[in-house]
């Protein structure tokens, strides 16, 4: 069996490409998985990656404008796929018009899959991008294909005219032997960080963009730092706000309790090292971060919009992000300076198993209808 995964790239590392990358490592071997990306590869060690799992990785994007780009992915993936012959074409997206584009080029494949990875959209012009989804969606509907979705949110958002039943919540794969905690991994980790053994630090992973809430997280730390000045903050991750959370930090003369670092490929190892997360985010099509987190035995902080599916153990605590809410944050966080922080493996859900997320993927690949 062929199949073809589409929109997936690593551009500022994310859940897609992290998902993808998961499920075609762990594929059976008679099923075969490509990649078709509308974007370029940030890094080309990820396509020799995926290359060394035996896919081909296939730019099918352009560098003309918005429309013609279209046009050209239009032209790309239907090339593609009339050359390859996929058996089975999997669409990934946020938003509705990336895939219908994508889905218009594929539809005589086979079987289709669209898979909704959002429960909202997110950048500049944020009304208008959200009315261009409502009418994309439109045409999508006419497209018959089997639905996915990382949450019952995402599933609405993408799919507003499916039955509940007809949309397959399905939950990321984590590998929780590759976060589980160990107090050698997080000594040398923290030594190599420079952080001393009764420094707590607080870490804050995932994209800068606004739907991560960035600045929020700014607005915790500055309060946290009013009772407990000596707080560190650790940051992991790429995006268009970066600059801006820098700036905001120098402005509230924070930048000495505050390490940022880019995307890794090794983000276990920052799991180890710090005492406690926080994910104040806007919304979430499903947050692994949380999870992941939860796997490594640290106290998760999330906001209430990411989804409570998330929730594995009693590590986790959800919370609003308005502005009077941020006491309830710092003394929350605050509370974890207590905790000793350990090996859960015995003592958490173990439903996000990755081999059981392959195992979905592949009973639908094939035609079962995995709920």
């Amino acid at each position: 069996m062929k199949v073809l995964e589409v929109n997936v790239d690593d551009h500022l590392y994310g859940g897609v490409y992290v998902l993808v990358k998961s499920i075609i490592q762990y594929l059976p071997k008679h099923i075969r998985a490509d990649v078709a990306a509308l974007e370029p590869f940030d890094d080309k060690n990820h396509i020799t990656e995926l290359n060394e799992y035996g896919s081909e990785v296939y730019y099918v994007g352009s560098k003309r404008n918005k429309v013609l780009k279209q046009i050209d992915i239009y032209r790309n993936i239907k090339q593609l796929i009339k050359e390859k012959q996929y058996d089975v074409v999997h669409l990934h997206s946020d938003v509705s018009h990336k895939i219908l584009v994508s889905a218009l080029a594929a539809r005589k494949a086979p079987k289709l899959v669209f898979h909704a990875h959002a429960n909202d959209a997110e950048g500049k012009f944020l009304i208008l991008r959200r009315i261009f989804h409502k009418i994309c969606c439109v045409f999508l509907k006419r497209i018959p294909a089997d639905y996915l979705a990382t949450s019952a949110d995402a599933g609405k958002w993408m799919f507003p005219w499916a039955k509940k039943e007809d949309v397959i919540v399905l939950n990321n794969g984590i590998d929780y032997h590759r976060f589980e905690f160990d107090i050698k991994k997080r000594e040398e980790k923290r030594k190599e960080l420079g952080y001393r053994d009764d420094e707590f630090v607080i870490g804050l992973f995932g994209r800068f963009v606004s739907p991560k809430n960035p600045i929020f997280a700014i607005e915790i730390l500055q309060a946290i730092l009013e009772k407990d000045p000596h707080i560190k903050m650790l940051c992991i991750g790429e995006g268009p706000l970066k600059q801006i959370f820098i700036q905001e930090l120098e402005k509230r003369n924070m930048e000495e309790n505050v390490r940022i670092l880019g995307n890794t490929d090794h983000i276990e190892e920052y799991y180890q090292a710090i005492d406690a997360l926080i994910m104040p985010s806007k919304f979430e099509g499903f947050g692994m971060v949380a999870v992941e987190s939860q796997i490594s035995g640290t106290p998760t902080y999330a906001s209430v919009n990411v989804p409570d599916m998330t929730k594995i153990s009693d590590l986790i605590c959800y919370m609003p992000t308005q502005h009077e809410d941020l006491d309830k944050w710092r003394d929350k966080i605050l509370e974890a300076r207590s905790y000793i922080k350990n090996n859960v493996m015995d003592r958490i859900d173990k439903k996000y198993e990755l081999h059981t997320l392959v195992n979905k993927i592949v009973s639908i690949y094939q035609g079962g209808n995995e709920q």
